[in-house]
């Protein structure tokens, strides 16, 4: 169970034998806090897919943020494979955009096409700067890579800019 669960619980129990309704009522706020924050924090990362050469343009060209785009097949072992360890970079990367890219739909072939990542193979893993699609560093194509290689990589390109929190131990947080 969660500690914001175990905490919600504890107060629960406490507020049975509370008497201050001012006292119950902050207790009863904090725990809908927690459990928010605990349910916000049980659902996956966002996995915002991009559909189209326009939509990536869009995105990309108009964001404050780097994008971690991780361009896919859903009939590919190595992608079905590798899902996990991109959700993992994903939350791991708090600070840059994640995308993912499906090359079996006809607009995720286009934006492959473009970037140039069908050439390189699946699955890929491209950052894009700022606001520049035509700017783009693949940090893996064709290959497996476990966390910590692709989280090295990201700090390299980055210089560790953007890495928000350790990962096992590898990158403390980025200033």
């Amino acid at each position: 169970m969660s500690q914001a669960l175990l905490q919600l619980r504890s107060w629960a129990a406490r507020d049975i034998t509370a008497r201050d309704d001012h006292n119950v009522s902050m207790r009863v706020y904090a725990a809908l806090t927690l459990l928010l924050a605990a349910r916000a924090a049980a659902e996956p990362v966002e996995r915002r897919e991009i559909r189209s050469v326009d939509e990536f343009r869009r995105l990309v060209q108009t964001s404050q943020r780097c994008f971690l785009v991780e361009f896919f097949s859903g009939m590919c072992g190595y992608c079905q494979e590798f899902e996990p360890t991109w959700l993992e970079l994903a939350r791991t990367t708090t600070r840059l955009e994640p995308a993912r890219v499906n090359i079996d739909m006809p607009g995720g072939l286009a934006v492959a096409e473009l970037v140039g990542v069908i050439n390189e193979g699946i699955p890929a893993v491209v950052l894009f700067n700022q606001k520049r699609t035509d700017a783009h560093q693949t940090l893996m194509a064709g290959e497996l890579e476990e966390l910590p290689k692709l989280l090295r990589r990201v700090y390299k390109a980055t210089k560790g800019k953007y890495l928000s929190t350790d990962a096992e131990g590898f990158f403390l947080r980025a200033s």
